[in-house]
């Protein structure tokens, strides 16, 4: 199940698995033929209304809010409104699960209701010049009920289906890749692990290929209709019906599609991502994300972007709507993920329709691939391969698991500069004393203990025997230095702006700064054996 490129080909001793598959999709649906107000009027009378008056829509919009309501209450499921709890479409997602969603419950979950502007169709009287009156359909924006029914599919997992009920009813489907897979594992009693929305281990990795393999619109598209058979009707007083002439077709709207590197160790995979981000600052060059995106000319319009995400940096590039984007997921996992928003982009030319999803898959796959050929160009060597006490965590005598120390953390690195003064090595010192210096990083002692156990665990600090006076020993003296002063003075400035000038694009072999990062390494490793501690 492993992805096949010059990343994966670099580090595949230190990879534990990798796959690829989709993230989110959104699907939307739509009435053919409604997009021209003489349509919707021939649809009316076909529907037979012999007039196409703002009564009539207001009363269509009644009989399919009334339906799904009537629903609802049959089925005990709970109608929310979104102003009541607050949040974009996704935040309400995750509100959603939290607090409703039950994986051995299987249907709706609930419903959140909204009023949101939608483009829709109203009426208007118009005088003519000779006096007389008639009504006009125009094409406008108004607030229009949206009905967010959330779903725990037998197939797809959790998803959500958007019913609007002004004319024309567009409609919105979402669902994410990850849930399907958890759902078929479940099935067959396969074990996996997750975080949030990404595997970590699965144990019939052979299985999971083979549903990314047969994945196709197909699935989406009956899923979709099976919903809608239930949901999208409208009530005549003792049935509800639907006529086929308000069949929705479903056209992929948004898909993400994410490759996932699960590395065996954290602390190396720390070491990787930092790398990655100092050196390759020139893939956000407009010619690089052409050739990301497998585009025959250079596209100008492009940007790029970096936000800190788990204390990581996350990359990402736009160009002309689509975008990919890398970061650091949970300490584990490397994600480089394509979202395509514009399936016409030259290099993609991608059909919209749902069943022609699985173009989109190897499209996304292979900007992935590119990507992750363009982030392998780095020397191994720089990284070290260690593994060791001060990268892994250890376990005291009683069994209480310590982790290492994080030097991604402002904390811990504010009690490594205290502790870096020679002072500290030859008097003994409590506590108290420290937080006169680090006041404005810790509110009580209870928290700069907690830092502090983790060197005390590796023997970098010593307690003095029934007292609460601690001194740096002569090994955590070497470390602490070493450690505060390679994080201040080489890995920070690396991610600053005025650093950034200086790393030169290449394509192979080193660059200079890297070279002479080399020779630091070197030192440091000379630096270490001296002090026996391991590199």
């Amino acid at each position: 199940m492993l992805l096949e490129n010059d990343f994966t080909a670099d580090f595949k001793d230190h990879i534990k698995f990798s796959y690829s598959f989709f993230d989110r999709i959104i699907v939307r649906g739509y009435i053919l033929g409604m997009f021209r107000p003489a349509n919707v009027i021939a649809l009316l009378r076909n529907l037979g209304f012999a007039k196409h008056t703002n009564g009539v829509f207001k009363l269509l919009s009644d009989q399919l809010n009334s339906h799904i309501k009537k629903l609802a209450f049959k089925y005990e499921v709970p109608i929310l409104w979104r102003e009541n709890h607050g949040g974009k479409q996704m935040e309400m997602q995750s509100f959603v699960e939290e607090h409703y969603f039950d994986p051995k419950k299987l249907g709706v979950i609930c419903i959140v209701k909204s009023l949101e502007f939608m483009s829709c169709y109203w009426n208007k009287q118009v005088t003519t010049k000779k006096g007389s009156l008639f009504t006009k359909m125009f094409w406008l924006k108004k607030q229009v009920t949206q009905h967010y029914i959330y779903i725990n599919d037998q197939v797809l997992g959790f998803c959500c289906l958007k019913i609007s009920s002004g004319l024309p009813f567009h409609c919105q489907f979402y669902c994410n890749g990850h849930w399907f897979l958890r759902r078929q594992l479940d099935k067959k009693r396969i074990g996996y692990k997750m975080q949030e929305n990404a595997f970590l281990r699965i144990d019939d990795q052979a299985y999971v290929q083979k549903l990314i393999n047969d994945f196709k619109g197909g699935i989406i598209d009956v899923r979709i209709k099976h919903w809608m058979n239930k949901w999208f009707r409208f009530d005549k007083g003792d049935r509800s019906t639907c006529s086929s002439l308000l069949n929705h077709n479903w056209y992929t709207s948004q898909s993400e599609i994410c490759s996932n590197v699960i590395f065996k160790n954290k602390g190396y995979f720390n070491r990787v991502y930092d790398k990655i981000l100092e050196k390759h600052h020139h893939l956000a060059m407009p010619n690089s994300l052409s050739k990301l995106f497998d585009l025959k000319t250079e596209r100008k319009q492009s940007k790029s972007t970096n936000k800190v995400y788990h204390q990581k940096a996350c990359a990402k590039h736009w160009i002309q709507g689509n975008s990919i984007k890398m970061y650091n997921k949970g300490g584990y996992l490397l994600r480089v993920e394509t979202t395509i928003n514009n399936p016409r982009l030259p290099g993609a030319k991608l059909q919209k329709p749902i069943f022609e999803i699985k173009g989109y898959y190897w499209y996304g796959f292979g900007c992935n691939n590119r990507f992750f050929n363009a982030i392998a160009k780095i020397d191994a060597t720089l990284i070290g391969d260690y593994e060791n006490e001060f990268t892994n965590a250890v376990y005291t005598k009683k069994g209480k698991r310590v982790a290492a120390p994080d030097l991604r953390n402002p904390k811990q690195i504010a009690v490594l500069a205290i502790l870096s003064n020679p002072r500290f090595t030859t008097e003994w010192f409590r506590t108290k004393e420290l937080m006169r210096y680090l006041s404005g990083y810790f509110s009580n002692t209870a928290e700069i203990r907690y830092q502090m156990e983790k060197l005390i665990v590796r023997g970098l600090i010593e307690k003095r025997q029934g007292a609460n006076y601690y001194r740096v020993t002569k090994k955590g003296y070497a470390w602490i230095n070493i450690a505060y002063s390679h994080n201040k003075y080489f890995l920070t400035p690396l991610l600053s702006n005025s650093l950034q000038t200086l790393i030169k694009e290449v394509d192979n072999g080193l660059d200079i700064f890297e070279k002479t990062q080399k020779q630091l390494k070197d030192g440091l490793n000379t630096i270490y054996q001296q002090l026996n501690i391991a590199a």
